[in-house]
């Protein structure tokens, strides 16, 4: 659990209008020359194309909060752009990219904003920013009370043990921590776009929490936004009742999703060719899962103990868990067949195989 879903109740709640140029002071530091790619394991990334820049704004914005006299009046938001290589970037198409989270930095976006750029044919100028909280912007940091340190008691994961301290130093920081809402942040936002891009068209993109974000945006309405793009199911205002997001009922609603997709091997002739009825790769999958229930000792699913992160959970649920996250990736859920036929065959081979296969993905969830 982290430290940001304290606040996603206020998140949501708060409200206000688009703040115009005229009434808010904001500045900004760039543009600056950086890496394409903020981590990289060779120590240096390659590219340098990137432009990066701090936007210092209000703490809180007229109608949102108002800012205590104990409290510093401005943060910094961290925002990143890879402008456009063909045509003039003054008059080019912007499109930004938003993360989910809550509470994760934009790097994850950054390969996404290359390919992005790549299939514009540089056209289009390519943003992404870290909003209030996260990331390289000023960050939502428990360092008196000591939360989600290693040595706390939920290590780096926030413990529900520590929300009152938390939340007693970050109001003693900052006031009312509606200043970090969603709707503090998509005006950070809607207020770059109006004050520091060239106009133009504008896409907002967001995915997982960051359709909320979005969501937040349209409501804020700035004129220059001409399209909005949700890869996600957060965003689910004015929905009825029965069909409304609610985190609860998400092993439900993913299973579905991974259901269907595993119907998809019948339709396939390659697929199907290793699951021919009656043992289709679903019932393939829950006699998989079965076995390994009845004898989580046995050879494949001992092999499940080196999987990163979910190793120490019985064998069914790390394989669970495991198609779980291949099925979140648009390659990897095209080795699910194969690795599900190859853990219900077993062979020397077999073995050989999904040992390489366990190392290679631990190491990418590690990375």
């Amino acid at each position: 659990m982290r430290l940001y879903l304290l606040f996603t109740l206020a998140a949501i709640v708060a409200q206000a209008s688009a703040v115009s140029k005229s009434t808010v002071n904001t500045r900004l530091n760039g543009w600056y020359k950086c890496p394409d790619y903020t981590f990289s394991d060779e120590g240096s990334s390659t590219g340098h194309y990137s432009e990066c820049a701090t936007f210092n704004v209000p703490l809180c914005y007229p109608g949102i909060c108002k800012t205590p006299q104990f409290a510093d009046p401005t943060i910094d938001v961290f925002v990143k752009r890879m402008p456009a290589t063909t045509g003039d970037v003054k008059t080019a198409t912007n499109v930004w990219l938003l993360e989910g989270g809550p509470g994760y930095s934009s790097t994850a976006l950054e390969s996404s904003m290359l390919d992005l750029l790549t299939q514009l044919n540089g056209t289009a100028n390519i943003y992404t920013m870290d909003y209030r909280g996260t990331g390289r912007s000023t960050f939502l940091d428990c360092v008196a009370a000591q939360a989600i340190t290693t040595g706390s008691p939920g290590g780096r994961d926030f413990d529900p043990s520590e929300t009152p301290t938390c939340a007693q130093e970050l109001e003693n920081k900052y006031g009312d921590l509606a200043s970090f809402s969603v709707t503090s942040a998509a005006t950070d936002l809607v207020t770059f776009i109006s004050k520091y891009t060239n106009g133009a068209s504008t896409i907002v993109y967001g995915t997982s929490y960051g359709t909320i974000f979005v969501e937040r945006v349209m409501h804020l309405n700035p004129p220059e936004v001409t399209g909005y793009v949700f890869d996600g199911v957060a965003a689910t205002s004015g929905a009825a009742e029965d069909k409304a997001f609610y985190m609860s009922k998400r092993d439900v609603d993913f299973g579905i999703v991974g259901d269907r997709f595993l119907a998809l091997c019948s339709q396939d002739a390659t697929c199907s060719s290793h699951f021919k009825k009656p043992n289709t790769l679903p019932k393939t999958l829950r006699g998989l899962v079965a076995d390994f229930d009845k004898d989580p000792n046995s050879t494949c699913a001992t092999l499940l103990k080196d999987v990163k992160d979910y190793g120490e959970y019985p064998p069914s649920a790390a394989l669970t868990l495991t198609l779980g996250q291949m099925l979140m990736d648009a390659e990897l859920r095209k080795l699910i067949p194969p690795v599900v036929y190859r853990l219900n065959r077993c062979d020397a081979n077999d073995v050989d195989v999904l040992s390489q296969f366990i190392a290679i993905f631990s190491a990418a969830v590690e990375d």
